[in-house]
């Protein structure tokens, strides 16, 4: 749980998890980590293929059905990327900090019951770009464990439409 994490609940699109996360490299690897497909298939929850380019898509191989696509709403290398997966904007950006790099990560939720799954989910998808970015190789399992879940609904407050 080493992502901070906050919730806007105050939005005119519903609730917003707002994540941000520092790395100790610069901001030209993480932008290749998350524009790379190969690299996005490391610590992203899913195989994906990216058409990185202002009104690409990513296309997101779960394995069990047919593959979704999720469109670019913003593209400005190396510092936002943005998309619309399953009716939920997600909004990267990346800025330097120091010797290193300071990822935000803002993700409207659409239904607020699941709210902490996503940030548990996210959670787990930083550190695993963490050892990518490390040049390791992330740990099997997939999503969040259900401490992981409890603790976010724990710290966050309820998220209300």
């Amino acid at each position: 749980m080493g992502t901070d994490v906050t919730l806007d609940t105050s939005g005119p699109d519903g609730p917003v998890l707002h994540f941000a996360r520092r790395y100790p490299h610069p901001p030209a690897r993480v932008w290749a980590a998350l524009t790379t497909g190969a690299e996005l298939s490391r610590w992203f929850p899913c195989r994906v293929e990216i058409d990185a380019r202002p009104g690409g898509s990513l296309t997101l191989d779960f394995g069990d059905s047919t593959p979704q696509t999720a469109p670019i709403t913003e593209f400005d290398p190396p510092r936002v990327l943005a998309f619309t997966w399953s009716g939920e904007h997600l909004r990267w950006t990346l800025a330097e900090d120091g010797g290193g790099c300071l990822l935000r990560l803002s993700n409207t939720v659409l239904d607020p019951d699941w709210t902490a799954h996503t940030a548990a989910g996210w959670d787990r998808c930083l550190a695993d770009l963490a050892a990518t970015l490390a040049g390791g190789t992330p740990p099997p399992g997939g999503g969040p464990d259900e401490a992981l879940i409890a603790y976010y609904r724990r710290v966050l407050p309820p998220a209300r439409r």
